[in-house]
């Protein structure tokens, strides 16, 4: 928020005359279209971390949606500033459990919740564009459960700090069949220590869920991680199987899991 502030009546008539000139310039950018627009992707090969990008006229902390239409792929997204009046918006996607075939980009302005909070209400600024994924599928067309998989581990590769701003993969092994579905939390490690939070501090976090996907050596977990969305911290990464359906409320973490800390300056 910008505050102005009048600090003298030294010449009532001009500031007159600049008070109608703010008002006009005001009313001149809030009468300008909103725009939202999809950087070109071209063909991608499955295994890449795809960068979803573009630019727009929304305010910086707008929140989007970002679907790839068909791949099951639905991600939220804020806007970020930019220069000369354009901001930027970005979404990391871990190919690895995608199908080969072409896609539909759609990013869409979120305004806010329905009545009802059940659903999201969209504005009128969106952009798409589409992109063609080659290769060999290496996830599964169904949805395995983990139980009766016995000695199964999931152990995630050492993730390094990063930096706010950073798109990349959290990577793992697993003995877990392909397809088996997992959940993630990324949450700051200070909600897992006894140290009192007071001044209702500014915490922020990422659930997510993906499946098992085929490596080269060994079955493998992954999950693109979007650090626009985070506030500089240390944060626990975690991931584990699931007991039940994960779309479910009844849905619990499984015992198989493993975990990595990492700063966020």
């Amino acid at each position: 928020m910008i505050i102005c502030n009048i600090r003298s009546r030294v010449l009532v008539l001009i500031l007159v005359m600049v008070t109608l000139i703010s008002i006009s310039f005001a009313n001149a950018v809030l009468a300008e279209k909103a725009y939202l627009s999809v950087d070109p992707l071209g063909t991608k090969t499955i295994g890449d971390l795809v960068i979803l990008s573009g630019e727009t006229n929304l305010p910086e902390g707008t929140k989007l949606s970002v679907r790839v239409e068909e791949a099951e792929y639905n991600s939220g997204t804020v806007v970020v500033k930019g220069s000369n009046n354009i901001n930027w918006w970005f979404v990391p996607v871990d190919t690895w459990g995608i199908k080969p075939g072409t896609y539909i980009v759609n990013a869409t302005e979120i305004k806010g919740y329905n009545l009802n909070k059940t659903g999201y209400l969209y504005g009128n600024a969106q952009g798409n564009t589409t992109f063609i994924l080659n290769g060999t599928f290496l996830g599964s067309e169904i949805s395995v459960p983990a139980r009766g998989q016995e000695h199964a581990f999931i152990a995630l590769d050492s993730i390094p700090d990063k930096k706010t701003g950073d798109l990349f993969l959290i990577t793992g092994k697993t003995n877990l069949s392909v397809g088996t579905d997992i959940i993630w939390e990324i949450r700051p490690t200070i909600l897992d220590s006894d140290v009192e939070i007071t001044n209702n501090p500014n915490l922020s976090g990422i659930m997510a869920n993906s499946q098992v996907t085929r490596g080269s050596d060994t079955n493998r977990v992954s999950l693109a991680l979007n650090t626009y969305e985070l506030n500089p911290d240390e944060y626990n990464v975690s991931v584990a199987t699931v007991k039940g359906d994960i779309f479910s409320p009844d849905m619990v973490f499984g015992t198989v899991t493993d975990y990595d800390i990492f700063t966020l300056k």
